[in-house]
């Protein structure tokens, strides 16, 4: 005999949506941050740079620079 369907509670679909947006966002994430902290451990100059005047787009640009290189990589090894 089949059992009976129910509906689950609102807050049950809400967590569960709000779980899954969370754990994308943070597995998109988690490389850009740590790419941006070897580029400040491993570049002092664009580190005092981003210290010095507080812009953040000399990282950014750097973090771009970096993965554009990556994928370049992996284009060119397939």
């Amino acid at each position: 005999m089949d059992r009976p369907r129910y509906k689950p509670p609102r807050s049950i679909v809400w967590t569960s949506r709000f779980a899954t947006v969370l754990g994308v966002v943070t597995v998109c994430l988690t490389p850009i941050v740590g790419v941006g902290a070897w580029l400040l451990m491993t570049d002092p100059a664009l580190a005092s740079d981003v210290a010095a005047t507080g812009d953040l787009w000399p990282l950014v640009r750097a973090i771009a620079d970096a993965l554009g290189e990556v994928v370049r990589d992996v284009l060119r090894a397939l």
